[in-house]
């Protein structure tokens, strides 16, 4: 069976909420929902946002396999990985770049990012508990 781009994602975000990587793709959660039961897929911009974050490229994403796309693969032309890295929105990069200026390293900084929007969301739900009927 294949995996799809919306198994992906769901694998990525394993030890993620679905609300929580929401938040940090900028998206609402329903349609993260949607890219995970493979009924909507994301747009190239959040693609590049989604393989920058969790450091993967965009062709393992989707699922593109380059071995077996051509059959004549002497006249393919291939790019290296590094050249290939995901570009990062113009708000990453300033992260990355103020957290090297102060001496931090930007993959601590990631991580304080991801802890504060998680306590973000715990706290957002106990302002706003579920009501019971």
């Amino acid at each position: 069976m294949e995996t799809t781009l919306g198994d992906r994602i769901k694998q990525l975000r394993s030890e993620l909420t679905q609300e929580a990587l929401a938040t940090i793709l900028q998206v609402d959660r329903s349609t993260l929902a949607s890219w995970e039961i493979n009924r909507r897929e994301p747009d190239i911009a959040t693609l590049r946002r989604i393989a920058s974050y969790f450091k993967v490229s965009i062709d393992w994403l989707v699922g593109f396999d380059a071995d077996s796309s051509s059959p004549d693969q002497g006249s393919c032309v291939r790019e290296s990985i590094p050249s290939y890295q995901a570009s990062t929105d113009k708000r990453w990069d300033k992260v990355i770049t103020l957290a090297e200026q102060y001496g931090f390293d930007p993959d601590l900084v990631c991580h304080i990012m991801e802890l504060n929007v998680k306590l973000t969301l715990s706290l957002k739900k106990d302002c706003h508990p579920k009501k019971k009927f």
